[in-house]
């Protein structure tokens, strides 16, 4: 079995290039999700390390800090909800104030409200609409954390 290291697929910019708006970890069980939200953000300049699970990131935290969270919320295992909670509760030295985006097929409003409750900063529906999480992603990535 592969190691969170081997799992996670980071892509640097060159030197040369300008740097990214934005780090993204991008945590989605979904294969065809976490490709399409992955090619998406690369292709608007964030730096984007994916993850089929929450407990892969949690492995890696200690090594590096992304500038915006983006989770899936129902993921086996420890999900989203479960994810953003123990990150708020977290030193900001460790992430604890890194702004996320939680993602969802769920509808409900209570669902909505859940995640916000987390400490996730903003909440959209399946199937994303890819010009708006980039947007928010880059709004996410600017703000200094409070």
């Amino acid at each position: 079995m592969p190691t969170a290291k081997q799992r996670r697929n980071t892509r640097k910019a060159s030197p040369q290039a300008t740097p990214p708006a934005a780090t993204v970890f991008l945590i989605e069980d979904n294969e065809d999700t976490r490709a399409l939200l992955d090619e998406t953000l690369q292709h608007c300049g964030a730096v984007v390390s994916v993850y089929s699970s929450a407990d892969a990131v949690m492995a890696d935290l200690p090594e590096f800090l992304p500038t915006v969270f983006i989770s899936d919320l129902s993921m086996p295992g420890l999900d989203g909800l479960q994810f953003m909670r123990r990150m708020r509760q977290v030193s900001p030295e460790r992430g604890g104030q890194v702004p996320a985006i939680a993602i969802t097929a769920y509808y409900e409003d209570y669902a909505a409200a859940e995640a916000l409750e987390a400490g996730f900063n903003a909440y959209m529906i399946k199937p994303i609409r890819l010009e708006e999480l980039t947007r928010l992603v880059k709004d996410l990535a600017t703000k200094t954390p409070p």
